[in-house]
């Protein structure tokens, strides 16, 4: 069995941003679509359309940000039990690495809207966000390869007398 702390301290900040994304979730529509009533008078907390654009995108990798959440979660209980190079870590880390493109195609296609829609305010950070997705998806599809050699180089050493 595996030892190692980390892994341990790991699994509890997953848990605690399981608990940290859906509590964003509900604060991000709590602002774009509240409004607070103060002296018989009701203000919407947040009133520039362009600050409530940022919410859809947001909206849109949520499940993709919790299904990468799961899958880390999975990864790391098969490493506590010395599971390490098994078909389910490639899975892990292929589910992983669709939720980084997914997030990323939802960037692009913040950009298109923002250029057709002609609001500037955010095209950078959705773009450089973009980036940043799809990079780590790269990575993580390199990484998995990696991981499916290891598995062939054991998978050929248990079968070596």
């Amino acid at each position: 069995m595996y030892q190692n702390k980390s892994v341990d301290i790991l699994k509890v900040i997953i848990k605690i941003c399981y608990i940290l994304l859906a509590a964003v979730v509900f604060v991000m529509w709590f602002i774009t679509t509240g409004t607070i009533t103060w002296d018989g008078d009701s203000f919407k907390l947040i009133e520039e359309f362009q600050i409530r654009l940022l919410s859809f995108p947001f909206y849109a990798v949520v499940p993709a940000g919790y299904a990468a959440l799961v899958c880390i979660d999975k990864l790391l209980t098969n490493i506590k039990k010395d599971l390490v190079f098994e078909a389910a870590t490639l899975k892990y880390l292929n589910i992983i690495s669709y939720a980084c493109v997914y997030a990323s195609v939802v960037g692009i296609v913040s950009v298109v809207i923002s250029l057709v829609s002609d609001v500037y305010d955010f095209i950078i950070v959705f773009s450089l966000l973009s980036l940043g997705e799809l990079f780590m998806a790269i990575v993580l599809q390199v990484i998995k390869q990696v991981f499916r050699k290891a598995i062939d180089i054991k998978e050929e050493n248990e079968l070596t007398i």
